[in-house]
């Protein structure tokens, strides 16, 4: 492995003066207040919990993918006839286990960004070393915290070339070629195998390592710089660039760390037994959310501008776990 390095406004006629006000009050009071989407109903989350009468208090944040989980509860606890304040600026997970410091009864954490003592990583790249779930689900069932099980999915990084295809074809190219990747991943660590663990899977394999940051990752493979290149896998950025995952079929990079990964939803204990068919409701996502679509949602918001709250719900309208909203 090769390592490159003004005058007075004229007055206004008296007459004039109440349609300017009116104007400014109409318009103003319609720019003040965005039209927002209803509150989401029916749908499978309808038939699976009666939430009535229960209030949640939901958090999510600050990176796009746990914004989006916080929404698409928030839709989870209307259709189901509850009601869910909105807290999707706060960091969720975090926030929930601050138990009697904070309003938060539900949110999501990043199992990759999940340091040993359960809390997420100030900078928000993956921890290392990871954390241990067990633990950290035994420590908290103790203060009167829940961790549900996580995703299907592992949030973990992938390799995206221009072409799609099997990893191991990429490797058999007697051509000599370019991996790039942030310098995090070069070589890698225990919680993200990087370059290393891809080389020692695949090799032996003619190539040169780039480091370079990963947006500068992802702009090389675009133009061609890079042959291909090591990325976070639930980057917005891979679907819009048109760039493609490519199928890691020895492991390299999701057969280690052992463990769970990818996102975990957790709650209040005792709002969880007081109304178990939450955790159903939760696991609907968890079971069906994949790589492909969180990196379709978080283009949606991070390049294309939308709401992460319409992004969710048409996400889960399209499950079906949602009939409107």
């Amino acid at each position: 492995m090769r390592l490159l390095p003004t005058a007075p406004a004229p007055a206004v006629p008296a007459v004039v003066v109440p349609l300017v006000l009116l104007a400014v009050v109409v318009l103003g009071g319609c720019g003040a207040t965005p039209l927002r989407s209803p509150d989401a109903s029916g749908g499978l989350f309808a038939g699976r919990a009666d939430l009535r009468g229960a209030g949640y208090v939901v958090g999510g944040g600050p990176r796009t993918p746990l914004r989006l989980l916080c929404q698409m509860t928030i839709a989870a606890v209307q259709a189901a006839g509850g009601n869910a304040t909105d807290e999707c600026g706060k960091v969720g997970g975090a926030d929930v286990r601050q138990v009697g410091e904070s309003d938060v009864d539900t949110g999501w954490a990043s199992l990759r960004t999940l340091g040993p003592d359960g809390s997420p990583t100030v900078d928000g790249e993956p921890a290392d070393p990871p954390a241990d779930l067990a633990v950290v689900r035994a420590r908290d069932a103790a203060r009167g915290v829940t961790w549900l099980p996580p995703t299907a999915f592992g949030d973990t990084d992938v390799v995206v070339a221009r072409t799609p295809g099997p990893l191991s074809g990429l490797a058999a190219s007697p051509v000599p070629t370019t991996l790039c990747a942030p310098p995090r991943a070069v070589p890698g660590t225990a919680a993200t195998p990087g370059t290393g663990a891809v080389l020692a899977a695949y090799g032996p394999w003619t190539t040169t390592v780039l480091p370079m940051d990963t947006a500068a990752v992802l702009a090389g493979v675009a133009t061609g710089r890079c042959t291909a290149g090591i990325v976070p896998g639930s980057s917005g950025r891979v679907p819009a660039l048109g760039l493609a995952v490519l199928d890691d079929d020895r492991g390299a990079l999701t057969g280690a760390p052992p463990g769970p990964r990818g996102y975990a939803p957790l709650l209040r204990t005792g709002l969880l037994e007081g109304r178990p068919a939450m955790a159903g409701l939760l696991g609907e996502i968890t079971r069906r959310l994949d790589g492909p679509a969180m990196r379709g949602m978080v283009r949606e918001v991070e390049v294309d501008g939308r709401d992460p709250r319409d992004v969710a719900r048409r996400w889960l309208l399209a499950q079906g776990l949602i009939a409107t909203g």
